[in-house]
């Protein structure tokens, strides 16, 4: 009951702490998404390396690759730079990579998995749509969870994550595609979606199911191939941001796409 409570607790501030930044727009939003990243990218270079002295300019070096990815979105030179900083993380990545086959796929993949989808969220042009990819994937989680729990009985990929079952699967994908339909028609306007059709919202909470499924057995395939059981210890009961921030990472581009190709074939 007491873990329970716990990660009831952190679950709630870390949602909280989205929803504020979300509506809040502007800087917030951009603190949020660097925040997220730089964090993102520690957890993978400690699952990948462990952080100690020797260790960390590899770490100093993703920061700043970080940070240049997330320029990039403002100033398309900014590019360069992480093509410098990268070149120089596997130069110094070397010895590890030597020494640990484990790190062999990690000299440019954190980076581009973690910040690309966090800086496409910060300097989205439909301000508050992260808050409703992040709200249809709270959805998915909460019914794939209760459906799972009560009628789970075939695997969705045991290899990865045996938890996941296919009814699972179902209920998420039911309760999400539910709540676009309740948000569709009342919260258009909110969330800078107006001129979408209810189809085209349905497809969107469709894609956004899927892909946040594969992001979520994507980050299970990471800690695996680092043999750890959570990324990181940021939120009680949960793990570290990526075990939250998983499903948006893969769910978030596609949706934005999405939606860009909708409003062009609307306006067409």
């Amino acid at each position: 009951m007491h873990k329970f409570l716990i990660r009831a607790a952190s679950g709630l501030v870390y949602a909280a702490v989205i929803i504020a930044a979300i509506l809040c727009g502007g800087w917030a939003v951009w603190a949020l998404a660097i925040a997220f990243a730089v964090i993102g990218v520690c957890e993978i270079d400690n699952m990948a390396v462990g952080f100690s002295k020797k260790n960390l300019p590899l770490f100093i070096i993703d920061i700043l690759g970080v940070l240049s990815l997330f320029a990039t979105a403002v100033c398309g030179y900014a590019i360069l730079l992480w093509i410098v900083l990268d070149i120089v993380k596997i130069l110094l990545n070397r010895n590890n990579m030597r020494r640990n086959p484990a790190a062999r796929s990690y000299p440019s993949f954190s980076q581009i998995y973690v910040a690309v989808p966090m800086a496409l969220m910060a300097a989205s042009p439909i301000v508050r749509l992260p808050l409703l990819i992040f709200i249809l994937l709270w959805l998915n989680d909460s019914g794939a969870y209760i459906v799972g729990s009560l009628t789970g009985r075939h695997k969705l990929c045991p290899s990865v994550s045996p938890n996941k079952t296919w009814e699972g699967f179902v209920g998420g994908v039911v309760i999400a595609m539910a709540g676009a339909w309740v948000m569709a028609e009342w919260y258009a306007d909110f969330f800078g979606m107006e001129g979408l059709s209810l189809i085209q919202w349905m497809i969107i909470a469709f894609s956004t199911c899927i892909f946040g499924t594969l992001g979520d057995l994507l980050e299970s395939k990471i800690k695996r191939h680092y043999e750890v059981k959570d990324s990181g210890h940021w939120i009680p009961g949960h793990g570290g941001i990526l075990d939250r921030i998983d499903s948006f990472l893969v769910a978030f581009p596609i949706a934005f796409l999405l939606i860009l190709m909708f409003r062009s074939l609307n306006n067409a």
